[in-house]
């Protein structure tokens, strides 16, 4: 090893420090931190893993994809997600992909989806307001579901068993960060089978779009329709691949940040009055609206500071494919390299009282004084491909409650952070939930 790589600890034999990391990533990065400064190394399921922070770190990340960096995942992800889908390949291969998915994922092409994510959204709440006191994690699961379903399988979701799906589902992403133990009664054996039940189920659901096709613009007739430079279609396992990669990317952190932001203005009720009276200025029908959408600036600033304040994704992994350096520290060939959001998000020199939520400080452009400072879609090739369309789902989501609806959280809860395998209340937000009157 050479002499100069950056502080930290080895941990155990093999398995290094990985017990403390996934006990409380947070704290573990607060007291190496602390201890270190914001380039450390530690040790991860036996690899030698380098963590930085702060908006030069994010830069030197996002900026040397292909250079000095490749995209990398924890070994559990890696096994879960599958190996031909987007978030697994890298270099040209990623490109083509990412240049197929594109036309999706652009802002104006949210049109086709803004009245699907609209219905959903106000058929769950109206049921939210008849039950009147609900766990909210699992209800907007259930709604997020409900839409990520819609923009990848069109009208064929009104088929599925998404009740079924969504249960397999959290099994499978429970396990993502878990001690990859492959036996029955283990969170990473449980969801190793989960993820072949939905495999297998996804599979099916390819079989009858092939017999029954459609001109729905979703993204399986993107997958299944796609062909290469020799003229042959993808392979079922990577349009599976594919389908479940975007279940999670397009699902989970939906529900961890809308669940969170509700949460958030639940406990601060002078910034969810502001919100309500911007929305004086909306008719239900600009819910819609793409052009509408985009003008609802303090929603917007909500939306961001409760990103800022919680990100959904907890980290950036990354492998050096060459050794580099970076802050005068040697990181040789092969290591990991592992960014936290976090890390910079309640970085005092770069936010003001970090800890503090306060939308208006996008409002005073707080979020532009130091490039790389608000990251929670990530940065660089490998920017969020679905930050459009969550934008979006929030944007309708949030309004339609405003609009619509009031809430207000249970005393008798605890809403500590739980941060794997997505950051949410322990109690899953206890609240009471009614129709607004008036």
């Amino acid at each position: 090893m050479p002499e100069n790589t950056p502080p930290g600890s080895n941990g155990l034999p093999f398995i290094g420090e990985t017990v403390d990391f996934f006990a409380s990533p947070i704290e573990f990065g607060n007291k190496r931190r602390a201890k270190y400064g914001h380039v450390f190394r530690s040790n991860l399921l036996g690899t030698p893993t380098i963590f930085v922070n702060g908006t030069k770190a994010n830069q030197w990340v996002f900026t040397g994809e292909e250079k000095y960096l490749k995209n990398r995942w924890i070994v559990t992800i890696r096994k879960l997600l599958g190996q031909d889908s987007l978030a697994m390949i890298n270099g040209e291969a990623h490109r083509k992909r990412r240049a197929m998915l594109m036309p999706h994922f652009k802002y104006e092409n949210m049109a086709a989806f803004t009245p699907a994510i609209r219905e959903i959204s106000q058929a769950h709440m109206a049921q939210w307001a008849q039950q009147g006191d609900l766990t909210l994690a699992p209800a907007m699961r259930a709604l997020a579901f409900d839409i990520i379903a819609a923009f990848l399988f069109g009208e064929q979701r009104k088929t599925l068993d998404l009740a079924w799906l969504s249960s397999q589902f959290t099994l499978w992403t429970a396990g993502m960060f878990s001690m990859p133990v492959n036996m029955s009664f283990t969170p990473f054996g449980k969801a190793a089978r989960a993820r072949q039940a939905m495999f297998d189920y996804i599979q099916n659901i390819i079989d009858e779009r092939r017999k029954n096709p459609t001109t729905s613009p979703d993204i399986l007739n993107t997958l299944i329709n796609t062909r290469d430079e020799n003229g042959q279609p993808l392979p079922d396992s990577t349009i599976v691949d594919d389908i479940q990669l975007l279940l999670f990317a397009g699902h989970d952190t939906t529900v961890s940040a809308n669940t969170n932001i509700m949460t958030l203005m639940a406990q601060h009720p002078e910034v969810m009055q502001r919100a309500r009276e911007e929305q004086l200025a909306f008719s239900d029908k600009d819910l819609t609206s793409l052009d509408k959408l985009k003008t609802m600036m303090v929603l917007d600033s909500i939306i961001l500071e409760a990103l800022r304040l919680i990100p959904p994704v907890a980290g950036v992994f990354r492998e050096t494919i060459e050794e580099t350096t970076f802050e005068g520290y040697t990181i040789p060939k092969g290591w990991a390299v592992t960014l936290t959001p976090a890390g910079t998000h309640m970085d005092a020199t770069v936010f003001h009282e970090p800890e503090c939520f306060d939308p208006t400080r996008y409002e005073r452009g707080e979020h532009k004084q130091q490039p790389f400072s608000h990251i929670p879609f990530g940065g660089g090739p490998r920017l969020c491909l679905g930050q459009n369309f969550a934008m979006v789902e929030m944007r309708i989501i949030l309004a339609t409650a405003l609009r619509h609806y009031d809430w207000s959280l249970r005393s008798d809860q605890d809403l500590t952070l739980k941060i794997l395998p997505l950051p949410l209340p322990k109690s899953g937000v206890l609240v009471h939930f009614s129709e607004r009157q008036t």
